[in-house]
């Protein structure tokens, strides 16, 4: 079982390096948190779909706005990778928002 004390922290430190490398690309400085980002999302996207148990709505509408807003601003020379790991996860947080009613103030 995945629960809320692994996935509320990963889901706030993903949220967290997406705004950071949005702010990095854009301003064309070092990709240091696209990096650490890629390897978040790969252990995001291993996650056992089946397993996940009442993760926090309110990361998980966070992080899937924040990487949709970056994903839709990857320039073509950083998509490739960054971009294929993106859409994976947003996959996952978009099952995890259908499945569950999401009552997050905005």
């Amino acid at each position: 079982m995945i629960g809320p004390d692994l996935t509320t922290p990963l889901l706030r430190r993903c949220t967290a390096l997406a705004a950071r490398a949005r702010v990095d690309l854009l301003s064309g400085g070092r990709h240091d948190a696209c990096d650490e980002l890629e390897h978040l999302l790969v252990a995001i996207d291993a996650w056992d779909r089946s397993g996940i148990v009442d993760p926090d709505p309110t990361m998980v509408v966070l992080a899937a706005a924040a990487l949709q807003d970056l994903g839709e601003r990857l320039p073509s020379s950083v998509a490739s990778t960054l971009g294929t790991r993106i859409a994976a996860v947003l996959e996952l947080l978009h099952t995890l928002m259908d499945s569950r009613r999401i009552d997050a103030l905005a």
